[in-house]
C-alpha cells in the first residue's frame, strides 16, 4: 500500500513534491513506485504468457507486451498503416468466405469501421478464427474487456453484441509507441426490420450520415477506400455532408539550414554591410538559425497524424536537406527567389520578411498551414481541426496578454510584432488586440494574404526590405490570425497543444510527459533564449525527438 501511495503522488503531486522536497526527493519516490509498479507488471505478465501460449503464441523475440495486451514488434509503423493492416486483416478474412460487408467510415486517425449484417455474425466469428498462430489478435465488444480473438466465436454468441473491435496490436522495437484499439477495425451488426408500409436498415451506432436509413439509401454502391482498396458503400454515406470539407489543404514549411558555409558566409557579409543599423540584440541570435533536424521529425509527424495534406511546400534559400526524398509527389521545393519580386530585398535571413511572402508560392491551394520547422502534430489530425467546412480558418489564441507601448529595439521581437500589428489594426478598424497566439500550426487564406498585403502595403514593404529581424517588422501569420476574425474570416477555438522550451531545463519534466502521454495534437519545441537558465541538452532533445517520432517517413531518403 504504501509503495502504490508512493506511486500515486509522483504521479499526481510531481510539482509539489519537487519544490517541497526537491529533485532527488523526488527521484527517490519514483524509483520507489516504479519498482512497486514492476511488480505488479512481473505477475501481470507471468498472467499474459500463460494465456497467450494457451491462445497458440507465446512471447518470443518478435512478441512483447505493452500494457494489458500482446504486441507483435516491429521496426517501423505508423497510426495509418496500422489502421491499415487492422482493415485488410478483417476484409481479406471476410473476403475469403465470401461475407459481404461494407464501409462504414474511411480512416480519420482512428481505425476503419465496417457493417456486416446482422444474420451473418456466426460467419463472421468462423472467418476471424483463422489468424497467424504467429501474431497475438484481440478482440472486444463495447460490453466486454479484450479477449484473444480466438474466444471471438463466444463473444458474438451474445445476441446483444452488435459491435466488435478487432485488432493485432503492433509495437515499435524499442520505443514506447504502440498501436493497439484505437486503430483496430471496428465490425458493426446492422438490422434490417419489415414494417406494413417500408423497410427499415439500422445500424448499431451513429455514422456520418444516420443510424436509421432506408433501403433504397442503404443501397450499395461501389467506391474505394482513400487509400485505394475497391468495397461497398451504402449510397447516404457516400453523400457530401454539411460537414465535409471538400478543399485541397496544402501545408508551408520555412527551413535554413544554419551550418551552410555558403548560407553562413552570405549572412556575415550582409552584417557587415548592414552594421551601424538598429536590432535588438535577439535579432539575429544564433538559436534562430540551428537546426537540430526539427524539419525531417516535424515531416514525419504529418505523415503519421495528417495524410490528408495535398502537397508540401519547402521555402528555403535555395537550400535542400540531405536526407529529403525531392521524388516525393507531395513535396515542392520553393526557392525565395520565386516568391520574392524585388531582388533587393534578396537575400533575406528575416524570418518575419519570408513568412510575409509565403502566399506568394506558386500554384498554392486557398487553404493552407504554416508550419514552423519547430511545430509538430502530437497526434491524428483532421482537416476539421483547422478550417470549417465553408472555408474560414480556425486559429488559437492563447491565454498570455502582450504588453501595450510602442516598439523598441530594448524589447524582445514577439512583443514588437504584437504591438506594431495592433497599430494597424487599431488605426484601420478601431480595434486593438492583447492576446498572444499559440505556438501551433497556423490555418490560412491565401486570399485574405493578398488582401492584407494591398490593404497594409507600406507595412509589407517595410518588413520586407528589412533582411534581419526588426523591431519595426510585422509577420503575416501573426497578423492574418487577427485581421481574419476581424474581417469574418476566421474564428478563435483551441486544439490540444503543448510548448517547450528547449532552452530552458526547466521544460525537461514537460518533455517528458509529452513522450510518455503523446495525448497533444501539436507542440512546439521553441529555442526562445533565457537569460540565466541552463538549456536542455542536444542529446535530451535529440532523445526525444527520435523517441516520439522514431519511423522514417516516406519523405526521406
Amino acid at each position: 500500500m504504501r509503495n502504490g501511495l508512493g506511486a500515486t503522488l509522483v504521479g499526481l503531486a510531481k510539482p509539489v513534491i519537487i519544490r517541497a522536497s526537491g529533485e532527488q526527493r523526488y527521484l527517490r519516490l519514483r524509483r520507489s513506485g516504479l519498482k512497486a509498479l514492476r511488480s505488479v507488471n512481473r505477475r501481470r505478465g507471468q498472467v499474459q504468457r500463460r494465456r497467450s501460449e494457451k491462445n497458440g503464441f507465446a512471447l518470443t523475440k518478435e512478441i512483447g507486451r505493452h500494457g494489458d495486451l500482446l504486441h507483435e514488434l516491429v521496426d517501423t509503423m505508423s497510426p495509418p498503416q496500422a489502421a491499415q493492416e487492422n482493415f485488410d486483416f478483417v476484409a481479406d478474412a471476410l473476403d475469403a468466405r465470401d461475407i459481404e460487408w461494407w464501409l462504414v467510415e474511411d480512416y480519420s486517425g482512428r481505425g476503419y469501421r465496417i457493417g456486416v449484417r446482422d444474420e451473418s455474425k456466426a460467419l463472421v466469428a468462423s472467418a476471424l478464427m483463422c489468424p497467424s498462430a504467429s501474431t497475438p489478435a484481440y478482440v472486444k465488444s463495447h460490453q466486454s474487456t479484450a479477449v484473444a480473438l480466438t474466444e471471438v466465436e463466444g463473444l458474438c454468441e451474445d445476441p446483444d453484441v452488435r459491435i466488435i473491435t478487432v485488432v493485432s496490436p503492433k509495437k515499435v522495437r524499442d520505443t514506447n509507441w504502440a498501436f493497439g484499439f484505437r486503430y483496430g477495425c471496428t465490425i458493426e451488426f446492422w438490422t434490417k426490420t419489415a414494417t406494413e408500409s417500408r423497410v427499415i436498415i439500422e445500424a448499431p451506432a451513429e455514422n456520418r450520415a444516420a443510424k436509421l436509413m432506408s433501403e433504397d439509401e442503404f443501397t450499395l454502391q461501389s467506391g474505394s477506400t482513400e487509400a485505394g482498396r475497391t468495397c461497398r458503400v451504402p449510397s447516404v454515406l457516400n453523400r457530401t455532408m454539411l460537414e465535409d470539407i471538400t478543399f485541397p489543404i496544402d501545408a508551408v514549411y520555412t527551413w535554413v539550414d544554419g551550418a551552410d558555409p555558403e548560407w553562413i558566409e552570405s549572412k556575415r557579409r550582409l552584417e557587415a554591410q548592414l552594421s551601424g543599423n538598429e536590432y535588438h540584440p535577439e535579432a539575429n541570435h544564433e538559436a534562430r538559425f540551428e537546426s537540430k533536424d526539427e524539419l525531417k521529425y516535424s515531416l514525419r509527424s504529418v505523415e503519421y497524424f495528417a495524410p490528408w495534406f495535398r502537397r508540401i511546400y519547402i521555402v528555403t534559400s535555395g537550400q535542400v536537406p540531405s536526407w529529403l526524398n525531392l521524388d516525393h509527389p507531395k513535396i515542392r521545393m520553393i526557392s525565395h527567389s520565386d516568391i520574392y519580386d524585388a531582388a533587393d530585398h534578396l537575400p533575406t535571413f528575416n524570418s518575419n520578411s519570408i513568412i510575409s511572402r509565403l502566399h506568394h508560392i506558386p500554384d498554392l491551394s486557398e487553404h493552407y498551414v504554416y508550419l514552423n520547422d519547430d511545430v509538430m502534430l502530437g497526434k491524428p489530425v483532421r482537416p476539421q481541426d483547422f478550417f470549417l467546412p465553408t472555408g474560414l480558418a480556425k486559429v488559437f489564441p492563447s491565454r498570455n496578454h502582450r504588453p501595450f507601448g510602442a516598439p523598441t529595439a530594448e524589447d524582445g521581437p514577439h512583443f514588437n510584432l504584437t504591438r506594431n500589428i495592433r497599430g494597424l489594426l487599431e488605426s484601420e478598424f478601431g480595434v486593438t488586440v492583447t492576446r498572444a497566439i499559440k505556438h501551433t500550426p497556423y490555418s490560412m487564406l491565401q486570399s485574405v494574404q493578398f488582401e492584407m498585403e494591398d490593404r497594409f502595403r507600406d507595412a509589407f514593404e517595410r518588413t520586407w526590405s528589412s533582411r534581419f529581424r526588426h523591431h519595426n517588422d510585422i509577420v503575416a501569420d501573426q497578423l492574418h490570425h487577427y485581421y481574419a476574425q476581424i474581417v469574418g474570416k476566421a474564428v478563435a477555438t483551441s486544439i490540444s497543444y503543448r510548448y517547450i522550451n528547449i532552452r530552458d531545463q526547466n521544460y525537461r519534466w514537460i518533455m517528458r510527459d509529452t513522450l510518455r502521454l503523446r495525448d497533444r495534437s501539436t507542440m512546439c519545441l521553441n529555442d526562445a533564449p533565457v537569460d540565466g537558465v541552463d538549456a536542455l541538452s542536444d542529446e535530451e532533445v535529440a532523445h526525444f525527438l527520435e523517441s516520439y517520432f522514431p519511423c522514417k517517413s516516406s519523405f526521406e531518403v
